[in-house]
This record gives structure tokens, sequence and C-alpha cells, in this order.
């Protein structure tokens, strides 16, 4: 493996961190974005219910109607411009749609058991029972959520990179790497697609075993 490929896929990764480190930031415009949001509006619907819950579903069955791929590649060719403030926004906006659904189901579980309606009883405020009282007994949920959208997030950044919409051409990434690759098979160098592969791989799957602890270690059903 040459020197060349050795820098790529290490600085490949921090760039890939870099995304992910971000995209769960809520992003400041026209649209908080993000899944940090998604447990906003998601508790926010679930808890209130009625008209606001329906005007929250309705946003979330817009987004869900279209293919998941189709939407970051949608989104990307309308922002028309490379680079990785842009693939944060295009995974802000369309990653939060899968914890709003799981959150707003907690909140409507929730909201109804004795706990809460003895918040209510106390006199706690809304904000209070939604943040303090029933958002510590879903955090398993939340917490599980974030760590299968870093899997999600490497994978989307990779394709929009090898793609064209990602990161531009002077910027080292595994999904530019992997489309490099392509030209160089051709003159059978095979070892920078492998090795961009390979690691992609591995740090997927080592996500994916870990989401998985996570999930058993956080989840009151399976203790």
């Amino acid at each position: 493996m040459s020197g060349a490929v050795k820098a790529g896929l290490i600085f490949g990764a921090i760039g890939i961190i870099a995304v992910i480190g971000v995209a769960f930031i809520p992003l400041v415009g026209p649209l908080i974005c993000g899944p940090l949001a998604a447990v906003i509006i998601g508790a926010v619907a679930g808890y209130y219910g009625k008209w606001v819950d329906d005007a929250f579903n309705w946003f979330y069955s817009v987004f869900t109607a279209i293919p998941y791929l189709l939407l970051i590649l949608a989104v990307a060719a309308v922002l028309q411009q490379k680079g990785t403030f842009t693939i944060v926004l295009i995974l802000g906006l369309t990653g939060w749609t899968g914890t709003f659904r799981l959150i707003r189901g907690e909140y409507l579980k929730h909201k109804g058991r004795e706990y809460v309606q003895a918040a209510d009883a106390i006199g706690a405020s809304n904000a209070r029972r939604m943040f303090v009282h029933i958002f510590p007994n879903i955090s398993h949920v939340v917490l599980v959520q974030l760590s299968i959208y870093t899997v999600a997030f490497i994978k989307s950044e990779v394709i929009l990179s090898f793609l064209g919409f990602g990161v531009p051409v002077d910027v080292v990434s595994w999904g530019s790497m992997l489309n490099e690759a392509q030209n160089e098979l051709i003159l059978g160098k095979w070892w920078q697609l492998a090795a961009a592969g390979t690691f992609m791989a591995v740090l997927v799957t080592a996500f994916s075993l870990f989401t998985d602890a996570l999930r058993d270690a956080l989840d009151p059903k399976l203790k």
C-alpha cells in the first residue's frame, strides 16, 4: 500500500468524524435540523397530541414519502455547493425522521403513566414533565438512535463524495478515493479501492456492534 493511499485513509477518516460530530448539532436557520431537533419536535408532538401531533406528522410524512438516498441527492443538487458544511446541512435536513417517529411514540406511551400524573399533581409545568420526568426514562432510545445515525451518516457521506456531491476534489474523502479508484482499476491498481472499502466496512461494523451493546446496556426491557 503506497504512502498516498495510507494518507488518504487517515484523512478520510478524520473528515468523516468531523462531519459526524457537527451533524448532531442543530443548525440555526429557517429549519432547525438533525437528530437533536428531532428529539424536541418528537417530544412536543407526542406530549401535546391533537392538532400539534397532526401538523408534525404531516411534515414527517412529506419527508418519508421520498426514498432517503433520493432525498439526500435532491438536496445536494439544490444546494450545488461542495464542502463539509454542505454535507452537514444535507444530513441534518434528511436525518431526523427516524428519531422523531421513535421519540413521538415513546412520549405517547409515557405521558399517561402514574409518575407523569404525579408530577402534574404537584404543579410541574409541561416543559418540566416533558424533559425532566419523561425524557430520562427514554434517553436510552435517543442514545441508540444517535449511534445508528452515525453509521447512516458515514455511508451517506461516502455516497455523496463518490457521486461528486460531497467534499471538493482537493479534500480527501473515502468516497472520493473510491471514485478515483474506478479509473485505476483499468490499470490493475486495485489496492486503493480495497483499502478504502475495507476501512469503511470496519468502521461501520464497529459502530454497529457498539449500537447493539449500547441497546443491551441501556434498554430497561432487556435487564
